[in-house]
């Protein structure tokens, strides 16, 4: 059978194919390769959920403090920074449900996962933020038009409870922005991004309170409005960072691939290659050109050798399909057209 014959899709690594006796099975390497990416993602889970524990006390701390603190001076800053505290605690809850879903294991209607859940979970954190962000530019407004119904009663006390939170929120942060660069996770990289805005909202609550102290009537509006724009930015980061996983953006670099497979030795050309996925779960396809006398274990074993030097070049690849064609034969069947396969379509 030539690689003429063989015009289906060949998903690399799982295709079955003749083997020597001194060559291990195909079936026990998958099996094993499935079991080790299976404790590798359940590992990955665990300590993303571990983190957000440790930030959800964190920040129910925060929140706590600073209600407590606002319901006592009045102080209208705080009291929507106390709210935007509560919508951190909230997100990290949502965080921890959506880790337990995006767990389930593949099925008939979800053949390649939930991970994406992840992502939705990340979004919702995003509009988390906002709903904070309409919140502040409420009060803000109210305050600067009609001025504040008393003055806020700012001590010492205040200030201490106000920088302990800000002390904490810059941990989170960093803590959850570290952890999310090591494990790969898109939520964990929105709600770092969401500690950062509310670092910055405590920075005005500070600001208020040296206004208030010096007699400036309008110093607690006017440092609510200043927070709208800095949490409006931390909601632009969220949704630019996960939106594009949602509509498929690119992933990998086409011509980096191209070049890698075309390196390997029986490849005559590689086109349409496409990518698409999360941070550390990429999905890769790529058409691949042989000679038309290879026959389909060459080729599949062709295959099986791209495959493994595109993981071990690109190791977030977590899947690749790859599509043998026999030489010459490249007019493709699905997806975008590139200049390339029109080329070989006015050709034939």
């Amino acid at each position: 059978m030539s690689a003429g014959d063989h015009d289906h899709p060949h998903h690399a690594g799982h295709a079955k194919h003749a083997e020597s006796p001194d060559q291990p099975e195909d079936g026990a390497c998958c099996v094993t390769g499935v079991e080790e990416a299976t404790r590798a993602a359940e590992e990955r889970r665990n300590k993303v959920r571990r983190v957000f524990w440790i930030t959800l006390g964190l920040n129910s701390l925060v929140a706590v403090s600073k209600a407590l603190y606002s319901y006592v001076s009045g102080s209208l800053t705080l009291g929507a920074d106390s709210l935007h505290a509560v919508l951190d605690a909230s997100s990290n809850v949502l965080a921890l449900f959506s880790l337990g879903w995006a767990a389930a294991p593949a099925d008939s209607r979800h053949p390649y996962g939930r991970q994406k859940i992840e992502i939705l979970a990340a979004l919702g954190i995003g509009v988390l933020i906002l709903v904070g962000l309409l919140e502040f530019a409420e009060a803000a407004i109210r305050g600067l038009l009609h001025g504040p119904h008393t003055a806020p009663h700012v001590g010492w006390v205040g200030f201490a409870i106000v920088l302990g939170t800000m002390g904490i929120n810059l941990f989170v942060s960093r803590f959850e922005h570290r952890q999310g660069h090591e494990l790969g996770s898109e939520l964990l990289h929105a709600d770092a991004h969401h500690a950062t805005s509310d670092f910055y909202a405590s920075g005005a609550v500070v600001a208020s309170f040296i206004g208030v102290r010096m007699g400036i009537g309008w110093a607690d509006g006017a440092a609510t409005l200043l927070l709208v724009f800095l949490i409006g930015k931390a909601a632009w980061e969220v949704f630019r960072d996960n939106i594009p996983v949602l509509i498929d953006a690119a992933r990998l670099d086409p011509a980096g691939v191209a070049e890698l497979a075309r390196s390997v030795s029986g490849v005559s050309d590689v086109h349409r290659v496409r990518s698409r996925g999360m941070r550390r779960a990429v999905e890769l396809d790529l058409h691949l050109e042989v000679a038309p006398e290879m026959n389909v274990v060459d080729a599949h074993r062709l295959a099986q050798k791209i495959e493994r030097e595109v993981k071990v070049k690109f190791p977030e690849v977590s899947d690749v399909i790859i599509h043998v064609e026999p030489r010459g034969d490249t007019k493709p069947e699905t997806g975008p057209v590139t200049k390339r396969d029109a080329k070989h379509e006015n050709e034939a």
